[in-house]
């Protein structure tokens, strides 16, 4: 019994640690003033994955609920930045966009909801 413990255990050690690979990920900031919500950030993409489109979907819903504005933006380099005019309110401001891995196989990946108040 203490040799197929021992063995078991050799086993195990010998396996190679598999560290998780990188996700794709969206690095978005709202601010709002004068009338309008500036959106900025990144996409950051680590090896092995690559942008289907380069337009971020940035999401626009009043903190109230209801509808979602939808505004697409260009993703240059990893980057982006673009500002809209908006009604005063409280919006939750969130950023979509597809990925694909290695195989091509296609994920969506989206940044958490941030607030932004319109004075």
């Amino acid at each position: 019994m203490r040799y197929l413990t021992l063995l078991a255990v050799g086993f195990l050690l010998a396996q190679p640690i598999q560290a998780q690979a990188p996700e794709p990920k969206i690095e978005l900031k709202a601010t709002a003033g004068n009338g309008q919500i500036t959106v900025s950030g990144s996409v950051d993409v680590p090896a092995g994955w690559r942008l289907s489109i380069h337009t971020l979907n940035v999401k626009y819903r009043k903190e109230s609920g209801g509808a979602t504005l939808n505004w697409l933006i260009p993703v240059k380099g990893g980057k982006f930045e673009a500002s809209i005019g908006m009604n005063s309110g409280s919006y939750a401001v969130w950023g979509v966009i597809d990925v694909k891995d290695r195989e091509g196989r296609e994920k969506q990946i989206s940044s958490p909801p941030q607030s932004a108040k319109v004075p």
